[in-house]
């Protein structure tokens, strides 16, 4: 009798060490993806696109070549992508020609996996 009471104890306290180890392993799986899933939201890895009044830091209602090649291009050169969004050619992005401008998608890399 004393024996199965030793070996019954024994069997607890393994299970909760178990159990208490399992836990931990899936919380830390729960966080990792949390993690994963914020870093990929957006596009993968491409920064989030800035707001126009972040770029016109003047507040002019304008943005100019300089407030524009002051900020980081995931991809290009300033003065190409700038040219792009200027579809008047004056010089200035407009707000409308900011908001109307969708910087081009990375193309799916299907079969690279």
């Amino acid at each position: 009798m004393v024996i199965h009471s030793i070996n019954h104890a024994a069997t607890g306290d393994f299970m909760n060490i178990y159990i208490k180890q399992a836990i931990v392993v899936t919380l830390l799986v729960l966080a990792s993806n949390q993690v994963l899933a914020k870093n990929t939201q957006n596009d993968g890895d491409r920064p989030s696109r800035p707001t126009f009044e972040s770029i016109d830091s003047n507040s002019d209602g304008d943005i100019d070549f300089d407030e524009f090649s002051s900020h980081e291009l995931p991809h290009g050169d300033h003065q190409t992508v700038f040219d792009e969004i200027d579809t008047d050619n004056n010089g200035v992005i407009s707000n409308e020609e900011f908001t109307n401008h969708k910087p081009p998608r990375p193309q799916n890399r299907k079969g690279n996996s």
